[in-house]
């Protein structure tokens, strides 16, 4: 398929060294790590599961929460269990949330299971000692809907983690991404955190990677700019030497 200079901005992976070696190696690091410190699967309705790993001890922990990327279309929860290693490593309990892929689920209803995900999360963490704070983080398009999880205040979020995120949808309406998607102009802007209500945020971090796509980086400074008019606290971090995939890795 022969790729627009629109779908060239917005392919994390043209800006990348090797993306498929990146997320082979997180995704068998997370295999790893589940098969060494095995994770409690949750039930999220809908044939849907992702696992939660829990610190060893006695809880309440902090919680973090984390939504895979994937343009909505692709991956799952286990590309981020990976990560669990490093906050269990830091007393926290960690969650890798799961949720429809398009084009068979809709951006809403994502939206939705991913409410519901933190819900269920937080329901069975009670049972096993409990949280005393929710983070809740997002990756790429992960990042829009773990936005959309905190702005409309169904699930209580003291923290916000934003990594190498999608905050304005609307370039996309004319790209390969919006094939499986079907998303309107309307639609897009109205999905877009950039144009969402910012105030009632918690503090956030804003995370980019030197080598995202320079529309990622363009749309990551400009939302922490609308986070603090907004007077959100906003944090922004550029991570050096890394590109969209693997600045993971530096969380």
């Amino acid at each position: 398929m022969t790729q627009t200079p629109q779908d060239i901005a917005y392919s994390p992976s043209r800006f990348a060294r090797d993306h498929e070696a990146t997320l082979a190696r997180q995704a068998e690091a997370g295999r790893a790590f589940a098969e060494r410190h095995p994770p409690v699967s949750i039930e999220a309705g809908q044939g849907r599961k992702f696992n939660l790993f829990i610190p060893e001890g006695e809880g309440p922990w902090p919680l973090m929460v984390f939504i895979h990327g994937g343009y909505w279309q692709a991956l799952d929860h286990t590309a981020t269990d990976f990560l669990a290693e490093r906050y269990l490593a830091r007393g926290m309990a960690f969650a890798s949330l799961e949720y429809g892929l398009a084009p068979g689920t809709s951006i809403e209803m994502m939206i939705e299971q991913c409410q519901q995900g933190v819900a269920a999360t937080c329901h069975v963490l009670a049972e096993h000692g409990g949280e005393w704070t929710i983070h809740l983080g997002g990756h790429s398009a992960g990042a829009q809907l773990a936005y959309w999880v905190a702005a409309t205040g169904k699930v209580p979020i003291d923290k916000l983690l934003l990594v190498s995120g999608v905050f304005d949808l609307t370039p996309l309406v004319d790209t390969y991404v919006n094939q499986p998607l079907g998303l309107s102009s309307a639609q897009a802007q109205a999905l877009s955190p950039r144009f969402g209500r910012l105030d009632q945020l918690p503090p956030c971090q804003v995370v980019v990677a030197e080598n995202d796509p320079p529309t990622f980086r363009e749309q990551s400074h400009d939302f922490v700019v609308a986070l603090r008019d907004a007077q959100v606290q906003a944090r922004f971090l550029d991570v050096p030497g890394c590109d969209h995939f693997d600045v993971l890795d530096y969380l």
